[in-house]
C-alpha cells in the first residue's frame, strides 16, 4: 500500500494541471504510480488515490446499502466527479474543471499527504483548516489521545 507524506505548495497550470512531486508518485515496491483516480475529498478539498488505494476504497463503498436512501445519496454525490487521470511525462496530473471549482483552487495548490491518499487543497481552505487544530492550545494533545491513545 502506498503511504504518501509531506505538505507543500505546487503551482497550477492554465490547463488546471498540477506537478505530483517524485515522492507522491512512488507505490508498493517503490513503482512508479502514472495513474490517479481524483475525486471530491472531505471538508472542502480534492482527494487523489493511487489505484490499489481506489480499489479499497470502492470495495468499501460496495457495502454501502443500495437499498437505503441515504446509502443511495452518498454513492451518487461520492462518483459525481471521480475520475481518472494519467500522470504526464513532466509529473503532472489534470485536475478535471469540476473539482478545481469544488475546491476552490486557483493558480496554486497545496498538496498534503494523507498517508493512505493525497489531498489537494486551496491554499487559504488548507491554513483554515489547519489552523483549527494547531493554533488552538492542546487541541493536537487532545486529537492525538482521542485517535492515537494516550501513549501517543
Amino acid at each position: 500500500m502506498s503511504s504518501f507524506i509531506g505538505t507543500d505548495v505546487y503551482a497550477i497550470d492554465h490547463k488546471g494541471r498540477i506537478t505530483v512531486p517524485p515522492s507522491m508518485r512512488r507505490g508498493e515496491g517503490r513503482k512508479p504510480i502514472t495513474r490517479f483516480v481524483l475525486n471530491m475529498g472531505f471538508d472542502g478539498c480534492v482527494a487523489a488515490y493511487s489505484p490499489e488505494e481506489w480499489k479499497r476504497v470502492m470495495e468499501k463503498l460496495r457495502r454501502v446499502s443500495i437499498g437505503s436512501e441515504t446509502g443511495r445519496r452518498f454513492r451518487r454525490a461520492f462518483m459525481t466527479d471521480a475520475r481518472e487521470v494519467t500522470v504526464d511525462a513532466q509529473g503532472r496530473i489534470p485536475v478535471p474543471p469540476a473539482l478545481i471549482r469544488r475546491a476552490g483552487l486557483g493558480k496554486e495548490a497545496v498538496l498534503h499527504g494523507a498517508e493512505d491518499h493525497i489531498e489537494i487543497w486551496s491554499p487559504e481552505r488548507f491554513r483554515s483548516e489547519l489552523a483549527s487544530v494547531v493554533d488552538v492550545p492542546g487541541e493536537y494533545e487532545k486529537l492525538a489521545a482521542e485517535h492515537l491513545g494516550e501513549d501517543s
